[in-house]
């Protein structure tokens, strides 16, 4: 095999690693969207999700340039010996159209996702405005009472 041919198989192994790591984001995404729809919001299981998904995402972006820079350096060979690689081409080409695809999908479910969670905060940020209100009128009532205390002596009847 010579050395095209080789980059080749570079390419096509690492498309096929890219697209099981689109498989893994697009679960990860379907389960953050269970953990979302969840009763009890569990923001830690959430947190691990992204983690992973951080972690695939720059794996992801590796294999991309990885093959950006062997597609650069056989660009021209692949053109003067199309018809020898014709095959290969092909399988390379459906691998990028079912990555693409698979990419459309995640998209879909993070737009799911990202409504659930705009859901979720907005009840959270209330949730915590009420409890800044009931703090507010807690330490406004304490304050009350205390002046009101030193004025309880106005209060009794001086007369005897």
């Amino acid at each position: 095999m010579n050395e095209t041919g080789m980059y080749v198989g570079i390419m096509r192994d690492s498309l096929k690693r890219k697209k099981a790591y689109l498989d893994e984001i697009a679960d990860i995404t379907s389960k953050q969207g269970e953990i979302a729809a969840a009763d009890k919001f569990d923001d830690e299981a959430f947190g691990e999700t992204v983690e992973r998904k951080e972690t695939l995402i720059n794996n992801i972006n590796e294999i991309d340039k990885g093959f950006t820079s062997v597609y650069d350096r056989i660009r021209g060979n692949l053109i003067e010996e199309k018809e020898t690689y014709k095959a290969e081409l092909k399988n390379i080409q459906a691998l990028i159209n079912s990555c693409m695809d698979k990419g459309s999908e995640i998209e879909v479910l993070e737009e799911r996702n990202r409504q659930k969670l705009e859901g979720i905060f907005a009840s959270e940020r209330k949730n915590l405005r009420q409890v800044k209100n009931s703090r507010s009128i807690a330490n406004k009532y304490y304050k009350t009472m205390s002046n009101g205390i030193v004025n309880d002596a106005m209060l009794y009847d001086r007369k005897k």
